[in-house]
């Protein structure tokens, strides 16, 4: 297994390069293959030089992260956005490649939550001899301040060649069905081609709760649960309890038991 995982940079402001530059020196197991303001540039660079994880600018002149993206053949790496609008990041979650997105400015506790979620989703294991890495004191906050998927307003979900806009809070519960999610909405169905483990990633997690292997729903939505069943508050569908998720599901909705 490889020590270290390999990165490479792709940003057009300055400032962005100097900071997210001392962020990987800091990491014992990150290796940065090269930077570029460019995004023409770093197309060819991430062809050439097939980094594990990509740090991506959401917001760059005469390309995109998302059209970066589009043009970048697959196999893509694990990429990380970097933006200042989140809105903005929203449209990269419909690439599978897209792990994590950093809001600027990112401090460092942010960037190491980041590449800890890319090193798990790539199977990577630090080398246990390598200096002990450490996060920097913060000022303590919650963890629905600290993670970025809380403040996101909206995503752009594809469903029949179409790009929806779907608010949070519209999503009444999600159904896999193996490589598509069933997205029932306050006011219509969406299908579209996503795993359940994806969605997962995307929706704030103050809000949602895993309750079975195929679904998901919104806290808000549930209107009573009957032994393993949850009826939502249209009324319309009886979601099942999974075997699994029962007593996790039970310990969150027992902090709103009077």
């Amino acid at each position: 297994m490889n020590e270290t995982l390999t990165c490479y940079l792709i940003d057009d402001e300055g400032a962005a390069h100097h900071i997210m530059t001392k962020y990987i020196e800091r990491v014992p197991y990150l290796r940065l293959l090269g930077k570029s303001t460019d995004p023409f540039d770093g197309l060819d660079k991430v062809q050439e030089l097939k980094p594990d994880v990509l740090f991506l600018d959401v917001e760059m002149p005469y390309l995109s992260g998302v059209e970066f993206l589009r043009s970048l053949p697959l196999p893509h790496p694990a990429v990380i956005m970097v933006t200042a609008s989140p809105e903005f990041a929203a449209e990269t979650y419909n690439f599978d490649a897209v792990t994590h997105y950093l809001l600027k400015p990112a401090g460092f506790d942010k960037f190491l939550e980041a590449i800890n979620r890319v090193a798990k989703r790539l199977n990577f294991v630090a080398d246990p001899n390598a200096p002990v890495l450490t996060r920097p004191a913060t000022r303590p906050q919650s963890d629905e301040l600290a993670d970025p998927r809380e403040r996101v307003p909206y995503f752009l979900i594809k469903a029949d060649k179409k790009l929806v806009r779907v608010a949070p809070d519209d999503i009444v519960f999600a159904e896999g069905m193996k490589d598509y999610v069933r997205l029932q909405l306050n006011d219509q169905l969406l299908i579209t081609h996503m795993t359940m483990s994806r969605l997962e990633e995307m929706l704030p997690p103050s809000k949602f709760l895993r309750v079975h292997r195929s679904f998901i729903v919104r806290r808000q939505a549930i209107k009573e649960i009957d032994g393993n069943l949850i009826k939502t508050i249209d009324g319309q569908k009886r979601v099942q309890i999974g075997v699994t998720y029962r007593d996790a599901v039970m310990e969150e909705l027992r902090k709103n038991l009077l």
